[in-house]
């Protein structure tokens, strides 16, 4: 809020605009449509399939797929309309009963040919396109360790209490605008 001093103290300084600390309402209203903005975009790119979104993270575990991709790895995978020899893409392994990792090497009859880059045969289950997680869209080297520790309690409790005092530190305050703030009070 913007308050105008009038009296006999304005009279000796001249007028003069103080601030209480708070935006004007326009000010704000475009803050929090930005901040609405944001988040849209961030549910747009990296929302998981179980919400509505193309987006699902793979951490990767063995080595066929060496030199790229080590143990540990973050993948995010985004679901594509169509898939091509040579890219890395994940799908659901029905023989093994979960979700691999490797490149497409050959695409026949609607029947997709996976092999990891370190080894020397080509996988026996060949997923249809509507087995397919979806193709590498980032690759972040080793980060899927600090995934793996969120997904224990306590430490996904930290860093949420992190996050909510960050957000909630108040701002620092110069001692010009203390001063001011004193004034209208």
């Amino acid at each position: 809020m913007t308050v105008l001093e009038v009296g006999a103290s304005a009279g000796r300084r001249g007028l003069g605009v103080v601030t209480t600390g708070r935006a004007p309402a326009g000010r704000r209203l475009w803050r929090g449509t930005e901040v609405v903005v944001l988040l849209l975009g961030f549910w747009a790119l990296l929302a998981p399939p179980a919400i509505g979104g193309r987006t699902s993270y793979v951490i990767t575990d063995g080595i066929s797929m060496l030199p790229r991709f080590h143990a540990g790895d973050l993948v995010i995978l985004r679901k594509e309309s169509s898939y091509h020899v040579g890219e890395v893409a994940a799908y659901y392994n029905q023989q093994l009963q979960r979700v691999v990792m490797h490149r497409i090497v050959a695409v026949h009859d609607g029947h997709y040919a996976f092999k990891g880059d370190n080894n020397s045969w080509v996988d026996s289950f060949e997923p249809t396109k509507a087995g397919i997680v979806g193709a590498e869209w980032l690759h972040l080297a080793g980060w899927g360790r600090y995934v793996e520790a969120m997904r224990d309690p306590a430490a996904a409790a930290v860093l949420l209490g992190a996050l909510w005092v960050v957000s909630f530190y108040p701002k620092h305050v110069s001692r010009r605008q203390r001063r001011r703030h004193h004034h209208v009070r």
